[in-house]
C-alpha cells in the first residue's frame, strides 16, 4: 500500500515537471507552434531526370495535420557527389513519400545521439536508448505537458488496479488485460476532456503515443517488481528528462530545416559522435562529486 501511495505521489510530481517545462517553453515559442515538423510537396507535373527539379517545400507549420500556407524551393543543386543524399531525398519526395516521415527519420539518430551523449558523458540513465527516444516522439506529437499528463494518468490506473487486482488472486495475464481495459477508458475520457482544454489538446492523437505511454508505464511497474521502487523512480526520471530534452530539440525550427536540407551532414555527425563517445573512458559529469575525493587523491600524487 505505502508503494502504490508513493508511486501516485510520483505521478503528481511528474505532472508538476510537465507545468514547469510547459512554462519555460511557452516563454519561448507561442502555444500554437508545438508539434512543427516541415512538410514537402512535389507537384504533380513533377518528373524525375537526370537532374531532378526543384521541388516545392512548405515552411514549418504549427500542426503538421493543417493545410500548408507559405512554399519555398527544396533546390538540391546539381549532382556533384557530395549532394547524394539530398537528390535521393528530392527524388523520394517526387515519388511521393511522406515528408513528415522523411524529417522523423533524420532525426531518430540524431535524438538516440543527443541520448548516448547525456548518458555517457553527463550520467543521465533511462530505459535503455530507444525508449526515451520512441517518448520523445510521443511528446512532439502530443506536447510535452500532454504527454506527461497523459503518462501520469496511464501510471495511476496502473498502479490502482495491480493494487485491486491482488484481491482477486488471478493469473497475470488476465489482470494485465483488466488494467489495459481501464487504461483504455481512461485515455478516451482524457481524450474527450482535453477537447474543451486548448492548451492539453490530445483529443486528435494517434493510437502510436498512446501504445509508448502504456509501455513505459509496464516498464516502471516492472522495475518495481523485478528491482526496487528507488530504481524505477530513478530510471523513469531519467527517461522523461532525456525525452523531455529531446522533443525539445526536435521542436526548434531550425534544427527541422537544418535536418531536412543538409541530410548527409546529419549522417556524418552522427557516424562522428558516436564513434567518439563508443570511445569515451573518461569520468561522467553526474559522477565527479562522487568521486571527488579519489580524483583530488591522484592529483596529489601526479603533482
Amino acid at each position: 500500500m505505502r508503494k502504490t501511495v508513493h508511486s501516485l505521489v510520483f505521478a503528481g510530481v511528474v505532472v508538476m515537471l510537465g507545468f514547469f517545462c510547459v512554462s519555460q517553453v511557452s516563454a519561448r515559442t507561442p502555444v500554437n507552434e508545438k508539434k512543427i515538423t516541415p512538410i514537402i510537396e512535389a507537384t504533380e507535373s513533377a518528373t524525375v531526370a537526370a537532374t531532378i527539379a526543384p521541388t516545392e517545400v512548405v515552411t514549418p507549420v504549427p500542426n503538421i495535420t493543417e493545410p500548408e500556407s507559405k512554399k519555398m524551393v527544396y533546390d538540391p543543386g546539381k549532382w556533384n557527389g557530395i549532394n547524394s543524399v539530398r537528390m535521393i531525398v528530392s527524388w523520394a519526395i517526387n515519388r511521393g513519400v511522406a515528408s513528415n516521415t522523411i524529417v522523423l527519420l533524420l532525426l531518430l539518430p540524431l535524438i538516440a545521439t543527443l541520448v548516448s551523449v547525456l548518458h555517457y558523458v553527463f550520467g543521465l540513465t533511462g530505459y535503455g536508448i530507444f525508449m526515451p527516444t520512441m517518448i520523445a516522439i510521443t511528446f512532439l506529437a502530443t506536447g510535452i505537458f500532454g504527454g506527461l499528463l497523459l503518462f501520469a494518468m496511464i501510471l495511476m490506473i496502473s498502479m490502482l488496479c495491480n493494487l485491486l487486482l491482488r484481491k482477486f488472486r488471478i493469473h497475470f495475464w488476465p489482470a494485465r488485460a483488466i488494467n489495459l481495459l481501464f487504461i483504455s477508458l481512461g485515455t478516451f475520457g482524457l481524450m474527450v476532456g482535453s477537447s474543451f482544454i486548448k492548451l492539453i489538446d490530445i483529443s486528435q492523437i494517434s493510437i502510436f503515443p498512446i501504445l509508448f505511454m502504456i509501455l513505459l508505464a509496464e516498464e516502471f511497474v516492472r522495475t518495481q517488481l523485478v528491482k526496487s521502487k528507488n530504481e524505477a523512480k530513478n530510471l523513469m526520471m531519467g527517461t522523461l528528462i532525456l525525452a523531455i530534452t529531446g522533443a525539445i530539440t526536435m521542436n526548434i525550427n531550425w534544427v527541422q530545416n537544418f535536418v531536412l536540407f543538409n541530410p548527409e551532414l546529419i549522417i556524418l555527425l552522427v557516424l562522428i559522435i558516436n564513434l567518439a563517445v563508443g570511445n569515451y573512458t573518461g569520468i561522467r559529469f553526474s559522477e565527479i562529486e562522487r568521486f571527488k575525493k579519489a580524483i583530488r587523491q591522484k592529483n596529489t600524487k601526479l603533482n
